[in-house]
């Protein structure tokens, strides 16, 4: 068996559909059906994964029994106030007929005729007191659980920042020692006529209480099988006398005591809440034990003799392992989930496990709410989900954490875009926004991971930077005339192409638009407007850059040298003008060094930014004046645009 489903109503973030705040069965803020094997949530900070996680443990329960109180402030506030009622619905299927033969007073069938069970947590307010019951059934009314049903259906959780070294080791709440009592190994045995026979363990702890005895009583320790190992030592009879003798002072001639010394709790489950678990004698690292600590879950959930629901949460995954050991534990928990049967919910920071993970076991949350990015929830095709999953990175991977994404062409974009933002007052970190470079023209397939096939709307809005790509050839006499496939023709009618864009990667609602460049390229269009200048001292820099590195100087260029570059720059572009150049045929001769590739886009794109960011409070009006910078800038405010439709120009 495995949770199929989690509604939510009113609890913490998560309100209800329509915002009334009113409990129906039609309106639950997130209505969400997990994989039988795989989830990981993934989202910025404060979104929802723990409201998500924390609902469920809630309904279930923990194997670790952990307490946990619905207090007032668990209830949703929302425009009219704090909420005074919540409900929480879990949703089991799977069952073979031995699961499904322990809730038999509750189970029921779904619309496939196949098991299912239904859990819910209703909570309400009355006389500021908090009023929870869980119950189970079919119907709306349900009835309690028994204790021992309950049982059947805790999870293992583990919690962020996970203390691994506490709970492995010995005490009164050992958490391995739960482990441990549940496999079958430690299970209660039986001889003839159902004598209960004694564990290996607490024989053992009976042996070494005698050996315990004999060092503080006898006053000599003989060779044999069970001294062997006391042989040679002095033992501890005149300190157990000492003791004696303090208490026959304490008490009355005739309450002679006789104290000795033992490993208190020779019973089997004391036994194990004596026990820990290291690594080695040294103390070993955070990474270390958190591995350990997985590991020792894992015990659990696959024991043989396990019956109940194999689900493993673990809230933050990455605490304390490095990258690369993130890999290897995410790549041992998919294969142990196929081994087993295991069902895991996971939530993750960690770019680098959303760069690793298929993306048809994300749950992307977002404001409250959840939407699934699996098989048929979004507007991705089989073979988009393919190539995202070979090509998708780390650093391509922030698309998830955001709260609004430029989707932008290459290296020159991605380090480009982010300093105009910072220059229009709209920085892009302080938005929450991230840029993410494809490195090709594979817009559609990223922007389609935020497109719904449901009736939900994903809130995250996304703007694609793109070329318009009519190329431009510069053929004498100041006339500029497009290439396409060989051959010479009249430029395309910009306004055509421009919709043909459009229509192509725009979604219906808005979220999802398009922004270009006017005419070519990015570097060639900014060439052509007010800031041709900078763009020629740019593209100039990245060439020296270039020479270098094909002499195999690896020597970065100084300011100093800059400035030295940037003046000769200005020397060419003075000569351009006093012939009368266009500012097509100017910008077509910078963009040339790029074409050629004498410089590189990025190089260029990275000096540009700088002085952009040195002369900022002067290029402000003249950057946001400027036609062909438009595309840039009105992608920028479309992604930081605030609730209000302010656009903050």
């Amino acid at each position: 068996m495995y949770l199929h489903n989690i509604k939510i109503w009113n609890f913490r973030k998560v309100g209800t559909s329509d915002k009334s705040g009113e409990i129906r069965i039609d309106n639950p803020g997130i209505d969400l059906t997990l994989n039988p094997h795989l989830n990981v949530l993934i989202g910025e900070n404060n979104s929802g994964k723990t409201t998500i996680v924390d609902a469920i443990r809630l309904v279930l329960g923990s194997q670790a029994f952990d307490y946990y109180k619905v207090e007032d402030k668990d209830f949703h506030f929302g425009a009219a106030g704090r909420s005074r009622e919540m409900r929480i619905e879990c949703t089991i299927k799977g069952f073979d007929a031995d699961e499904a033969g322990a809730f038999l007073e509750w189970i029921s069938f779904d619309e496939k005729k196949k098991f299912e069970l239904r859990v819910w947590l209703y909570a309400y307010v009355r006389d500021n007191r908090v009023i929870v019951n869980v119950k189970a059934g079919a119907d709306s009314e349900g009835t309690f659980m028994d204790a021992a049903a309950k049982d059947l259906l805790r999870l293992t959780y583990l919690k962020p920042l996970r203390d691994a070294e506490s709970e492995l080791s010995p005490g009164y709440k050992s958490r391995l020692a739960q482990i441990l009592i549940n496999d079958p190994l430690f299970k209660d045995q039986f001889g003839p006529e159902n004598q209960k026979l004694k564990h290996t363990l607490e024989k053992y702890v009976s042996n070494a209480n005698k050996l315990i005895r004999d060092y503080f009583t006898l006053d000599s320790l003989d060779k044999d099988d069970i001294h062997e190992i006391l042989e040679g030592t002095s033992g501890g009879k005149a300190l157990k006398d000492k003791l004696e003798g303090f208490l026959n002072e304490f008490f009355h001639i005739d309450e002679s005591q006789d104290p000795y010394f033992h490993i208190s709790g020779s019973e089997l489950a004391s036994i194990l809440r004596r026990l820990g678990l290291s690594l080695e004698e040294n103390r070993s690292g955070l990474g270390a034990l958190n591995k350990l600590f997985i590991a020792a879950e894992l015990l659990l959930l696959q024991g043989k003799g396990f019956s109940g629901l194999r689900l493993l949460m673990v809230e933050e995954l990455e605490a304390h392992l490095h990258p690369q050991a993130q890999v290897r534990v995410i790549n041992a928990l998919q294969n142990t989930r196929r081994d087993f049967n295991n069902q895991f919910i996971l939530t993750t920071h960690s770019t680098t496990l959303a760069s690793k993970l298929e993306l048809n076991n994300f749950i992307l949350t977002h404001s409250g709410q959840a939407f699934s990015l699996g098989h048929g929830q979004t507007g991705l095709y089989v073979d988009d989900y393919e190539f995202l999953e070979r090509f998708l990175d780390a650093t391509q991977a922030n698309l998830f954490f955001a709260k609004g994404v430029l989707l932008v062409e290459g290296a020159g974009e991605n380090i480009l875009v982010p300093a105009i933002a910072e220059i229009i007052g709209r920085p892009l970190d302080k938005y929450g926004v991230s840029v993410v470079s494809v490195g090709s023209k594979a817009f559609l397939r990223y922007s389609k991971i935020f497109k719904r096939n449901d009736e939900a709307t994903l809130p995250i809005k996304v703007a694609i930077i793109t070329d318009l790509d009519i190329e431009q050839i510069d053929v004498g006499n100041g006339t500029i005339q497009s290439k396409k496939r060989g051959k010479m023709k009249l430029v395309p009618n910009a306004v055509e192409e421009s919709k043909k864009l459009v229509s192509q990667y725009d979604s219906e609602d808005g979220r999802i638009k398009t922004y270009h460049s006017p005419l070519w390229t990015m570097e060639y269009d900014l060439a052509t407007g007010n800031f041709a200048e900078y763009m020629n001292c740019a593209t100039y820099i990245a060439q020296l850059a270039k020479s270098r590195i094909a002499s195999h100087n690896f020597k970065g260029i100084t300011n100093h040298e800059a400035f030295v570059r940037i003046r000769k720059a200005r020397d060419f572009y003075g000569k351009w003008q006093e012939k009368n150049l266009s500012q097509e045929a100017i910008a077509f001769r910078i963009y040339e060094r790029l074409a050629n590739n004498k410089a590189s886009k990025a190089v260029t794109a990275q000096w540009l930014a700088k002085m952009l960011l040195w002369h900022k409070s002067k290029v402000k009006e003249l950057l946001l004046a400027d036609p062909n910078f438009k595309y840039i800038t009105d992608a920028i405010y479309h992604v930081t645009k605030p609730a209000d439709g302010n656009n903050g120009k």
